[in-house]
């Protein structure tokens, strides 16, 4: 589970486990996730920090990296580009809502800093303040070590950061390989976090079937058509087409089966991409209770990229449209199979860590829940 402030200044942390909660604090109130929320709230975000004149990139739901332009670059124009986010947030969500920000000369310390004070809190890590953090932190306050490096890290008679940041690059290097180096420039203020914005290869989706797992080719079949058609307006949105596919099932025993058609005519219509998976799923033996079920698409090309097919049915296409059109309008799986029905309490509503743009619309349906 997540802990709310409140949650955690009873000692709560993010990951507790709810009756280990309601032990700590049997008060405490569980509200049940609603993803549609969330993600409506991480657009309102980011065309916040889009409004502002710096370089976004999401690092997660609730987590963006900014880059501020040259003529931003000093105290006054940094602090003035925090105020305006953080006016803008207490604007929009009435002090509901708060951000902490950190300042620094690349994306590692500037996240550093930004835990430091949540959460409402500004931390400017400038290089004379670099002794006295790391000597206020642990080794596994660091983003990026967990308790298996700590333990590396002590086998080298490195015990906090502050012996972190002392040690040399040949020795890191030495000891660490690669990694070595990277912390070395990292702790410096040197940027080696930059990940390079790349062109979907897959499209995939995963969904769990417990508590009541399909046990047939059948029963499974009702769950691919309902994750086919979520495929489906993910692929068309992007306005990507595939023309690989490959479906697996993980059983309830940890065995798993899978197949694969890595190149057929490119696809993005429902009734294609149901029509493969079925197929797929048809060369499958399924005796016993399935536990989790995926398919991807990948061999991507943009649609815009490709010849028209001359004899190609476009009905199936234009209906996928028309169905995607809908449930942006009036939320998702408004229209779906009637197939997929066996599998309609299964929650298909995933939230993606990935990045910036949402994969899904906002749902009327979803639980109306409060901040």
């Amino acid at each position: 589970m997540a802990a709310s402030v409140e949650a955690k200044k009873c000692g709560i942390k993010t990951g507790t486990k709810v009756a280990e909660a309601q032990a700590m604090c049997p008060d405490i109130v569980v509200v049940h996730d609603s993803p549609n929320s969330y993600r409506e709230i991480h657009r309102q975000i980011m065309g916040i920090l889009h409004a502002t004149p710096c370089y976004v990139r999401a690092k997660s739901i609730d987590e963006a990296y900014l880059k501020v332009p040259s003529f931003l670059q000093n105290r006054r124009g940094v602090l003035s580009v925090i105020a305006e986010i953080k006016q803008a947030l207490n604007d929009l969500y009435d002090g509901y809502i708060l951000c902490s920000a950190g300042v620094a000369s690349n994306i590692w310390l500037s996240k550093m800093g930004s835990n430091n004070q949540k959460p409402d809190g500004l931390t400017i890590l400038t290089k004379d303040r670099w002794e006295e953090f790391y000597k206020s932190i642990s080794l596994i306050d660091m983003t990026g070590i967990n308790f298996r490096m700590a333990r590396q890290l002590y086998n080298l008679n490195i015990q906090n950061p502050w012996q972190f940041y002392n040690a040399s690059w040949k020795f890191l290097s030495s000891k660490l390989g690669v990694n070595g180096g990277k912390w070395y420039l990292r702790m410096r203020g040197f940027e080696v976090d930059i990940e390079k914005i790349q062109a979907n290869k897959s499209v995939s989706h995963q969904v769990t079937t417990m508590p009541n797992p399909p046990k047939s080719n059948q029963e499974v079949a009702t769950y691919v058509n309902k994750i086919a058609v979520n495929l489906g307006a993910r692929l068309r949105r992007k306005e990507l087409s595939a023309a690989g596919i490959a479906l697996s099932v993980r059983f309830l025993d940890g065995g798993w089966q899978g197949d694969v058609f890595r190149k057929v005519s490119f696809f993005r219509s429902d009734k294609e991409i149901i029509a493969l998976s079925r197929m797929l799923l048809s060369r499958l033996f399924i005796d016993r209770p399935v536990r989790k079920l995926s398919i991807t698409l990948f061999n991507m090309s943009m649609s815009k990229q490709l010849p028209l097919g001359i004899f190609n049915d476009k009905k199936p296409l234009m209906l996928s449209y028309a169905v995607d059109k809908i449930n942006n309008k009036h939320g998702k799986n408004t229209i779906m199979p009637l197939r997929s029905f066996y599998a309609g309490h299964v929650d298909l509503n995933r939230v993606g860590f990935a990045g910036d743009i949402t994969r899904e619309r906002t749902n009327p349906t979803d639980k109306k829940h409060f901040l």
